[in-house]
């Protein structure tokens, strides 16, 4: 397995093997991805939380997936946590099961009972094609 630690041949400009304020890393442009230029995000979470607040995350997704189906009220958008990429099939967008409840309570005013009949029936309960999106149950939201 390749390390993700620089020796001091992959250091430009350096015999000491470690970087001076000014010396730059003889590397590749960052790759494409979730805090690369293509999509333009903050690398900090307080600005990750800030930039999803102001980003159709739908038009962002699209960007890097084509086909994606979603959950169609878009109140649901708050509870995607991903997209899964899967051997031999498409991708598809992924949501938190407890947001999605937290959300049904929260815009629909059902209790959690309520909300997790209608999570479990109508959204989970839903098959749509190879593109129908994934639930994950979060571990922390197992554990605690």
């Amino acid at each position: 397995m390749p390390s993700n630690r620089l020796n001091s041949s992959q250091i430009a400009g350096s015999s000491s093997g470690e970087l001076g304020s000014s010396e730059r890393l003889n590397t590749p442009e960052t790759p494409a991805g979730l805090h690369g230029d293509r999509l333009n995000a903050p690398e900090t979470p307080a600005g990750l939380q800030e930039y999803r607040l102001n980003t159709d995350i739908r038009e962002h997704l699209e960007t890097m997936w084509e086909g994606l189906l979603y959950l169609s009220e878009r109140e649901f958008d708050a509870a995607i946590v991903g997209v899964a990429d899967r051997i031999g099939m498409d991708a598809v967008v992924v949501y938190d099961t407890t947001k999605i409840i937290d959300i049904l309570c929260e815009h629909h005013g059902m209790d959690r009972e309520e909300a997790t009949e209608h999570y479990e029936y109508n959204i989970a309960g839903a098959y749509v094609g190879n593109r129908t999106p994934m639930f994950i149950a979060m571990i922390d939201d197992l554990i605690w």
